[in-house]
C-alpha cells in the first residue's frame, strides 16, 4: 500500500481507480484509493482540511482545462 506522498501521477493515470473521501472522526479527512480489482492502494487518515481543499481546487482546474480542450477537439 502507498501513502499519498508515494502515489504518483503516473499511478493515477495508468489505472482505473475508485476514490473514496470521508471524514475522519478525530481530525480532517480520510482518502481511500482502490484499483480496478478492489484492492486498496492508498488509505490515508487525518488529512488536513486545507490539503483536501487544495487537492479539490487542483481537480477543478484540471477538469476545466480538460473540458475546454476536449470540447474544442470535438467541434
Amino acid at each position: 500500500m502507498k501513502s499519498v506522498g508515494e502515489i504518483t501521477l503516473y499511478d493515477l493515470m495508468a489505472e482505473d481507480l475508485d476514490v473514496w473521501l470521508g471524514g475522519d472522526n478525530k481530525f480532517g479527512y480520510v482518502l481511500n484509493i482502490d484499483d480496478e480489482n478492489g484492492q486498496e492502494l492508498v488509505n490515508e487518515r487525518g488529512i488536513h482540511p486545507f490539503a483536501i481543499e487544495s487537492l479539490a481546487d487542483f481537480c477543478r482546474r484540471y477538469l476545466a482545462c480538460y473540458n475546454k480542450i476536449t470540447k474544442s477537439e470535438v467541434a
